[in-house]
């Protein structure tokens, strides 16, 4: 049997159908997902927006920048050292932040610590989650490094030198 010899215009057809073919097998791939390498494998939530049923929230691990922001400013009226042991001391700290972002009791949007120079006391002020006003106005004596008890008046127009804000609600 002779062989047939392909004319130019035959190879050029047959180029244009080889990748034809393979343009459309790369499309099915890619849309059923063959090529996404899945292994079968999950991935496990972390952070703030991890939804468990059984777990205690507080083996959460919550990250600044990400579930919640701290914000120091007015630093000349006071420094960060003092306020720092205010806040050991009345546990405002990272270590409670889970209690703060998702306690039913607690579940703060905001705390926000003003000082007041004259009476050398801070004034914490804390915001529960849909809240514009703060539900607990309480105050922190410095120089003897202990909560004094819940305040009702002389703290407005008292400049902020801390401010938490929960960024998961």
């Amino acid at each position: 049997m002779p062989e047939k010899k392909l004319n130019k215009t035959q190879l050029l057809y047959l180029a244009i159908a080889s990748a034809g073919l393979i343009i459309v097998v790369l499309l099915v791939l890619l849309l059923t997902g063959v090529s996404s390498k899945n292994t079968g494998a999950t991935t496990q939530e972390t952070g703030a927006t991890a939804k468990a049923s059984s777990s205690s929230s507080s083996t959460k691990t919550y990250v600044e920048g990400k579930d919640y922001s701290i914000k120091y400013s007015n630093s000349r009226i006071v420094d960060k050292a003092t306020l720092d042991k205010a806040l050991d001391n009345t546990y405002t700290t990272s270590k409670y932040y889970s209690n703060f972002i998702d306690k039913n009791d607690y579940n703060y949007a905001k705390i926000e610590i003003l000082y007041n120079k004259d009476k050398n006391i801070f004034i914490f002020k804390n915001y529960k989650v849909g809240q514009d006003k703060p539900n607990t106005i309480s105050s922190y004596s410095i120089s003897d490094n202990k909560p004094i008890g819940q305040v009702t008046n002389g703290y407005d127009n008292l400049p902020v030198v801390y401010t938490w804000t929960n960024l998961t609600k």
